[in-house]
């Protein structure tokens, strides 16, 4: 048989296709321990989301009845879910559990079946984040049940309290949930917007929502980004390098940003002054009523001591862009800078005993009841509530 003699050239193909697989297979393995590298490290980070035992259950919730709280804090967390929405991104998926209950419509249950935004009587639209929602407790528990309950211990009973809070929403959505409202002919007799916290999770102009990389990702054909943007944007290696650079972002669950400096947290204060000044005038214009509630977080005027459990800093990851962005709200609002008209200061509020916050950052069913009996009473003592036609 007559033997083929290998040619320079033919040598050097093979050569070249040698190195290449080589490459290729150490671009492989260090991919692979790239991502073994990074899930080591995501989970050693602090949990946003704790799991309790029975012990610190009773603390948290100052309950007898651990058992209870462990299943409201399965299902508020499972049931969380959200589903798309136009020009909000998404909104609160409907559910129906024991101790989470919301419409198609996206209102939670106040204790009982959501409320229909046909039914009879005054309407207050209760719009917020996960604290307003009512992450971690029951239907009844929520700052909006509580906002009822105390109307209607008032006398007030006929008034109708909508639940519209949304996990991650910040001002900028609900501004935009309330204009979809009202452009489908849908008006309350006072709109509340419970803010501050989530508005400094999201440390970013223009706005961006928690959906936002999901959408991107799902119209990333459209721009045709390169292969290799694509591939650094999906590499193991390329987010591990990143994290040896100091970009805390890579080990964080969530999609909140870090503000950079200091002028990127005066920009997302102006940000949520902008949006009460419009909804303000919305408001003045269609003839309603807008409470704007700056709400308690644990970064500002809050000993974290008190806390049954300790929480270390790293555990409130974006939140604790919230521990420079409340005193400068808190000094433009001495010097007069913040818009006051319905604005109600409640950073401060603490509930008068017992725990404060179930977990990193969301509020007790006492905390709950303590901020919504405020909302309650500035709703009637401001006259901001339609009387109660005479029998």
């Amino acid at each position: 048989m007559r033997r083929t003699r290998s040619t320079p050239l033919g040598r050097g193909f093979s050569i070249v296709a040698t190195v290449l697989l080589a490459v290729v297979l150490a671009l492989l393995l260090a991919e692979g321990l790239a991502g073994l590298a990074l899930k080591t490290l995501r989970d050693k980070r602090p949990a946003l989301i704790q799991s309790f035992d029975d012990d610190a259950l009773r603390r948290l919730y100052d309950t007898a009845q651990p058992e209870h709280y462990r299943a409201v804090l399965a299902e508020s967390w499972r049931e969380a879910a959200t589903v798309y929405s136009p020009f909000t991104e998404f909104r609160m998926a409907p559910y129906r559990g024991r101790h989470v209950t919301v419409s198609a419509e996206g209102v939670r249950g106040n204790g009982g079946a959501p409320p229909a935004f046909d039914d009879p009587g005054p309407k207050v639209f209760v719009f917020g984040g996960s604290t307003a929602f009512g992450i971690g407790v029951g239907d009844e528990e929520t700052i909006p049940a509580a906002v009822a309950r105390t109307l209607a211990a008032a006398g007030r009973d006929d008034v109708r309290v909508y639940n519209l809070g949304v996990v991650s929403y910040y001002s900028t959505q609900e501004r935009i949930a309330l204009e979809r409202l009202l452009t489908a002919g849908i008006k309350p007799d006072a709109a509340v917007f419970i803010d501050g916290a989530t508005d400094f999770y999201y440390c970013a102009l223009p706005d961006v929502s928690a959906w936002d990389d999901t959408l991107e990702q799902a119209a990333r054909w459209r721009g045709r980004p390169s292969l290799v943007a694509e591939l650094l944007h999906r590499s193991n290696l390329a987010q591990l390098a990143r994290h040896l650079g100091g970009d805390k972002a890579v080990m964080l669950r969530e999609s909140g940003s870090f503000c950079a400096d200091e002028a990127a947290v005066a920009r997302v204060a102006q940000r949520l002054d902008t949006n009460r000044r419009i909804i303000d005038a919305t408001a003045q214009r269609l003839g309603f009523s807008a409470l704007f509630v700056q709400q308690p977080v644990p970064t500002y005027a809050y000993d974290n001591r008190k806390r049954p459990l300790p929480v270390r800093e790293e555990m409130l990851g974006y939140h604790m862009n919230s521990a420079r962005g409340y005193p400068l709200m808190a000094a433009q609002k001495a010097q007069g800078k913040l818009w006051e008209h319905g604005l109600l200061w409640l950073a401060e509020l603490e509930p008068a005993e017992g725990n404060a916050y179930i977990d990193v950052f969301h509020y007790s069913p006492r905390f709950n009841q303590a901020i919504g009996e405020r909302i309650a009473q500035a709703l009637l003592a401001e006259g901001r509530l339609p009387p109660r036609p005479a029998p």
